[in-house]
C-alpha cells in the first residue's frame, strides 16, 4: 500500500491509497495542479482515493473506489479514469456552486478578429467553455470575436463573447489587459476537442514533473484519447 502525500495544507485536502506508486504520483500532481492536496493523515482528508480492494481503516468517511467494473453501492471512479469527471467529483465534495470544467494555465498565441479587424493576443488561461486572452487592445463586454489557436498542432476557429475585460495594469505580473471569452461554436465537436485537449495536457504536464514516460503502463489508469483531433479539424 502506498499512502502519498505532503505537507497539509489548510484547504483542499485529499489522500491516495493504492498499490501502484507512479499512478498514485501523476495523480497526486494532477490534483495539486488543481489546488487539491495530498496528505498523509487519512483522517485530515476530506476526500480518499482508494484503489479497490485495499484495506482502509474504519475511520475514513468518504471514499471514492477506483475500480476497473462499477459497484452496486459507494462512490467510485471506473478505471481508465476520465479527468473531467474526476474534477465535477471533487468540485461537489468541496464548493456550494461547484465549477465543472477543468482549467489550465497556457501560452499560446492566438488571432482575434474583431469587426474585420485582425489582432494578435496571448491564451493564458483555457477551459473547453472558454478562456482569458492577453492582448494590446480593451475589448468591450459583449462584444463579439472570432479566434484562431493552434492546439495539439491543429488550427481551431471558434467565434467568442467577451465577458469581461480587466483593464492593463490590474493584474499581477502584465501591464496588457486581459479579456475572458465564452466560447460560441458551432457544434458541441469543438468543445469535446478542446476538453480531451485539456485533459491529455493534464496527463502530459503531471507525467513531465514526476519523470514517467508516457507510454509507462500506470499511464492506463487515466482515460487519455491518443489523437483527439485524429477525426476533425482538418
Amino acid at each position: 500500500m502506498v499512502l502519498l502525500g505532503g505537507r497539509e495544507s489548510d484547504v483542499k485536502q485529499v489522500a491516495v491509497v493504492t498499490r501502484n506508486q507512479k499512478f498514485a504520483r501523476i495523480l497526486c500532481s494532477i490534483l495539486a495542479d488543481w489546488k487539491f492536496f495530498a496528505v498523509d493523515d487519512l483522517s485530515a482528508a476530506k476526500v480518499v482515493f482508494a484503489e479497490r480492494g485495499v484495506h482502509l481503516p474504519a475511520h475514513v468517511s468518504k471514499v471514492v473506489w477506483l475500480t476497473p467494473m462499477p459497484l452496486v453501492a459507494g462512490t467510485f471512479l471506473q478505471t481508465p479514469i476520465c479527468l473531467t469527471e474526476l474534477y465535477q467529483l471533487l468540485e461537489g465534495q468541496y464548493f456550494p456552486n461547484p465549477r465543472r470544467n477543468i482549467r489550465i494555465s497556457l501560452a499560446l498565441e492566438v488571432d482575434l478578429q474583431i469587426e474585420g479587424a485582425w489582432l494578435t493576443g496571448r491564451m493564458i488561461s483555457l477551459s473547453d467553455r472558454g478562456g482569458r486572452i492577453q492582448c494590446a487592445a480593451e475589448i468591450p463586454k459583449g462584444r463579439r470575436v472570432h479566434l484562431e489557436v493552434n492546439l495539439a498542432g491543429r488550427l481551431l476557429k471558434l467565434d467568442a463573447e467577451v465577458l469581461y475585460c480587466v483593464p492593463g495594469g490590474d493584474s499581477p505580473g502584465t501591464s496588457q489587459p486581459q479579456t475572458g471569452v465564452l466560447f460560441k461554436p458551432a457544434s458541441d465537436r469543438e468543445f469535446n476537442l478542446i476538453r480531451h485537449f485539456i485533459e491529455t495536457t493534464c496527463i502530459e504536464q503531471a507525467c513531465a514533473r514526476e519523470g514517467i514516460a508516457l507510454k509507462d503502463p500506470c499511464v492506463s489508469w487515466f482515460d487519455e484519447p491518443t489523437d483527439p483531433w485524429s477525426t476533425t479539424c482538418r
